[in-house]
């Protein structure tokens, strides 16, 4: 097997261990576990940040309306199940987090990523008084904490530390959303509407919870209000903000302790040679990931997702000391299964070295950056249309004509088509001899560029119409044409070699691909102008009530599939005015 077919993941090999003949996701199935446990911790704080920060946008309308909701909120986080739920993925979320911390060997990181963790040790230090001062208060001594009196006493005094930890904790929260978004496929699309959002929800919490404390210190302007209803209660609340502080700063002290700790015992460990092949060798001591001996060592290694394990573009081929690592565990065993990588591809950012180890980067370095910005690069999978369409009997029509002209009518039939093509949003991928592949839906649709390839179809045919009446003289009988179209899921990326401009051509690839194909040659079969599935017409929301419909077997796949057929031109047009 060439290391060309590894980074493709053509290989059939399903992760069998050399050496034990064991599966590879037969051990360390704890880390998966833990990693989603995090993710869906995360999750559980958000949804409650993302209320509470909702909640505090309507102090642009009033602090009775902020009351009314915090009391629907209540209802959900104050109940015994939602006390658990929150709580314990708090104590959940900071607990892994610190663990992920301590697996950590090297600082060199991306700045985001940096920006994640100082934000995380920040927000407990803002966090733990404001808890104590609100529920703390309430629970032990039944002080009321609703939005009024918690205003007046955060107000003006608290006004800095309260905006800060707005901002903190929905920076902390944006940044792990990223990484765990950025990979899917339609992430790109959706990322200028996801910013606008990510930046105008903080904003509004900052004006609506600094808007309503303004409106109350003027409305009890003039006005003595104690901050706490009782001299006990202030006391008890001071208790608290202190005991908090120590609280905190005494468990940072430890991490921080605990840190230095796990970096002198590294220090302490021999080092392991990496050899990265084409006399690349760097030195570490065993700990630290492969993909953090590559940074830290400063080698190019391309991680998309942030070694978070979700994106596989980390991964290497070992060559050599393959037997000294561990096991797949099951997070990696099943991101690999994806691309049905061989044994000996693994995840750089999975693996930590013990003994020398010997790798070839699956995934080239060059052009890291690019690649971030084109998702493309490295491939995604996303459900789009794709169109075949191939001219009927060419090769004979051509036999009677000049080269020349039968090149001129060629080129002039692929211009037109591609220009109905691009009109209705769709890219040529590819001229096939006198056929053509055309791909509806590579950016992200609703309906995945069903309804603009049945609009494109019937246009094409209208085309070929007018270049058989502009060439009526040249030809010796009418061009006719055949079309298959089919939706589905496929994978989008950049193949083949480089071209002039220095990026490779975008193409598809998939069981979508080959069934739009198989629809295509149909026609033939049928005597018609288009094969659609089925699928495409439900993805465009048009329903064909009396329609040609038939079940037909396709080659490469175990069962048939409903298609509609269309004889005419104007049949088609018609369906596009029908919808569900």
């Amino acid at each position: 097997m060439t290391a060309a077919e590894v980074a493709r993941g053509e290989s059939t090999g399903k992760g069998v261990d050399r050496g034990t003949g064991k599966g590879r996701g037969s051990g360390r199935r704890l880390l998966p576990s833990l990693a989603r446990l995090r993710l869906a911790s995360g999750l559980v704080l958000f949804a409650f940040v993302l209320l509470h920060f909702l909640n505090h946008a309507l102090g642009l309308v009033s602090i009775a309306v902020m009351d009314v909701v915090q009391t629907w909120r209540w209802a959900l986080w104050r109940s015994p199940p939602g006390t658990i739920l929150l709580y314990g993925a708090f104590a959940v979320h900071i607990a892994l987090g610190v663990r992920a911390l301590f697996r950590r060997r090297t600082w060199r990181m991306p700045l985001n990523d940096a920006l994640q963790i100082g934000l995380g040790f920040a927000i407990p230090v803002l966090l733990v008084g404001h808890i104590l001062g609100t529920r703390g208060m309430h629970v032990a001594a039944g002080v009321d904490d609703f939005y009024e009196p918690v205003l007046r006493r955060l107000w003006p005094d608290g006004a800095v530390s309260q905006s800060l930890l707005v901002v903190i904790v929905w920076g902390h929260a944006s940044i792990g959303l990223y990484h765990w978004l950025r990979p899917k496929a339609w992430f790109p699309a959706a990322a200028p509407w996801l910013l606008s959002i990510a930046t105008a929800l903080p904003l509004l919490a900052l004006a609506g919870w600094i808007e309503a404390a303004r409106r109350l210190e003027l409305l009890e302007r003039g006005r003595q209000v104690p901050r706490w209803p009782s001299e006990e209660a202030a006391a008890l609340a001071e208790w608290f903000a202190q005991a908090g502080n120590h609280l905190v700063f005494a468990f940072l002290g430890a991490v921080g302790l605990g840190l230095i700790a796990v970096r002198v015992a590294t220090r302490l460990r021999a080092k392991v040679r990496i050899s990265y092949g084409g006399g690349r060798r760097v030195r570490a001591r065993p700990g630290p990931t492969l993909l953090e001996i590559s940074r830290m060592n400063g080698v190019p290694h391309v991680s998309i997702c942030g070694g978070r394990g979700r994106c596989t573009t980390c991964r290497v081929l070992v060559t050599a000391g393959g037997e000294t690592l561990p096991p797949r565990g099951t997070l990696e065993e099943t991101v690999l299964a994806r691309i049905d990588a061989p044994p000996d591809v693994r995840l750089a950012c999975q693996i930590r070295p013990t003994a020398d180890l010997g790798v070839h980067l699956l995934v080239p370095a060059e052009g890291a950056d690019a690649g971030q910005r084109d998702p493309y690069r490295w491939g995604v999978e996303r459900r789009i249309t794709v169109l075949f369409a191939d001219l009927r009997g060419f090769t004979s029509l051509a036999e009677g004509m000049y080269p020349y002209d039968t090149v001129f009518l060629l080129n002039s039939y692929f211009e037109a088509m591609t220009a109905v093509i691009e009109r209705h949003g769709g890219t040529v991928d590819k001229f096939l001899g006198d056929g053509i592949m055309a791909l509806f839906g590579t950016r992200p649709e609703r309906d995945a560029g069903a309804r603009a390839a049945l609009a494109s179809a019937g246009e094409m045919l209208a085309a070929l119409e007018d270049l058989n009446a502009e060439f009526a003289g040249l030809v010796p009988a009418p061009l006719r044409m055949g079309l298959g179209i089919h939706t589905g899921p496929a994978v989008l990326g950049r193949v083949g070699g480089m071209r002039r401009g220095g990026e490779r051509e975008l193409t598809a690839l998939g069981d979508t691909v080959n069934t739009a194909s198989r629809l295509e040659e149909m026609t033939k079969e049928f005597r018609c102008l288009l094969v659609t599935s089925e699928d495409t017409l439900k993805a465009a929301g048009i329903e064909c009530p009396g329609g040609d419909f038939r079940q037909v077997p396709v080659r490469g796949r175990s069962e048939t599939i409903a298609v509609w057929i269309a004889d005419r031109r104007e049949t088609i047009g018609d369906i596009l005015t029908v919808t569900i």
